[in-house]
């Protein structure tokens, strides 16, 4: 999904992409909890304005980030609530097909397991 980032907030979305990157070890130890396999953030500009896009590949039965007890998923929240234009909607994407080696799909799997 790509979400745009509020008018003259573009300097704290800056800020916030460094600090996750910066803190990408904290970011890696929440994803058990989530589910969540890949995250990848992109950076884009639509009509001007700053925006950014989420690719996630998680299993099922994953826990919400907003329940989270990590520091670096709260101060991740705090960003998104400061930075992200809920004025805009979000432009959202439907999957058409992946292309996934079997080795790949075989540890997905096996990570998903309880």
């Amino acid at each position: 999904m790509t979400f745009t980032i509020k008018q003259g907030m573009e300097a704290e979305a800056e800020e916030w992409i460094r600090i996750l990157t910066e803190r990408q070890a904290e970011c890696v130890q929440t994803l058990d909890r989530e589910r969540m396999h890949i995250e990848c953030i992109f950076k884009s500009f639509q009509n001007d304005r700053m925006c950014l896009s989420w690719f996630t590949v998680h299993g099922l039965a994953g826990e919400r980030l907003r329940g989270s007890p990590h520091p670096i998923d709260k101060l991740h929240l705090e960003y998104w609530d400061k930075c992200i234009d809920k004025e805009v909607l979000p432009e959202r994407y439907k999957h058409v097909v992946t292309f996934l080696p079997e080795s790949i799909r075989r540890a997905l799997e096996a990570r998903d397991q309880p």
